[in-house]
């Protein structure tokens, strides 16, 4: 358990466990979304022991204050808003949203993706995004169609300009086409590196291995599928690239701690509540 000296911001981008914020046990699952105003406590725990299990994934954006008035400076900010930045616990309560349709996942990944590669001029970009993030935030806290909202160090990356990262081609190629499978061979021959060089930079820049980057993004896209379409989940698995069905049911459940067929039941509920009123 631990608290901080700026606001903190978590996403469960993967796997099951429990948020211990300020006394209460929470649940969590992939779209589980936190608000941590500065000196709130907190900690993170995956579901199970297992390392391999329901593995806990959680995306943490830090803003200090530094940055935070950085912020402020930049971008004129509303009274709401200004106010839950400035404001620290138990004055601004900490929040617990969810990411109904994936726009906090994509908020991160590109968050993410500048952070890692420090492109020209990617500070302010870091910025806008940051503001974006905080934005859809106060959206849903206020909305009466929104969620419910349930009661350091700064960005401080150097600003040299690096030369162009190679990986780019990849990754967009894998989120524009996750049902395709190209090998890290093809990859890395594209991106002009060996398979070592690929890998290695491939794990600095997500986090992660190619094989878990692309199960990510497969079942993302399932997500968003089983979403916007009355599609059978054994076509669903299709497209996005996989034929096992009784394994894209293990892959799903562990990503995101529930069947596809529990999240789409969620999902209708949610979207359609006077259906399921008797």
């Amino acid at each position: 358990m631990h608290n901080h000296a700026f606001v903190e911001i978590n996403y469960v981008s993967e796997g099951a466990g429990f948020q211990y914020i300020e006394g209460r046990t929470i649940p969590v699952v992939k779209g589980d979304l936190f608000y941590l105003p500065i000196g709130a406590s907190h900690v993170f725990r995956p579901a199970s022991p297992q390392k391999d299990r329901n593995r806990l994934i959680v995306y943490n954006c830090l803003m200090g204050e530094a940055f935070l008035r950085q912020l402020v400076k930049a971008f004129p900010l509303g009274e709401r808003l200004s106010r839950m930045l400035a404001a620290e616990y138990p004055e601004q309560p900490w929040l617990h949203l969810k990411d109904r349709d994936g726009t906090f996942q994509l908020l991160f990944n590109t968050l993410m993706d500048e952070y890692a590669r420090k492109g020209t001029d990617f500070y302010p970009l870091l910025q806008a995004e940051a503001l974006r993030l905080l934005v859809h935030i106060n959206r849903l806290q206020h909305s009466h169609q929104g969620e419910e909202a349930l009661p350091g160090d700064d960005f401080s990356p150097s600003l040299k300009e690096p030369a162009a990262d190679p990986l780019d081609r990849a990754i967009a190629r894998m989120r524009g086409r996750p049902d395709e499978t190209p090998t890290v061979a093809q990859l890395a021959a594209e991106s002009g590196l060996s398979e070592r060089q690929f890998r290695r930079r491939f794990a600095m820049r997500t986090g992660m291995s190619y094989t878990d980057y692309v199960h990510k993004m497969r079942v993302e896209a399932s997500c968003n599928l089983l979403r916007t379409t009355t599609d059978k989940i054994a076509a669903i698995a299709q497209q996005v690239g996989y034929q096992d069905i009784k394994f894209f049911n293990r892959l799903f459940k562990s990503k995101t701690g529930m069947t596809p067929r529990e999240y789409r039941g969620m999902e209708r509920k949610r979207l359609f509540p006077l259906d399921n009123k008797q």
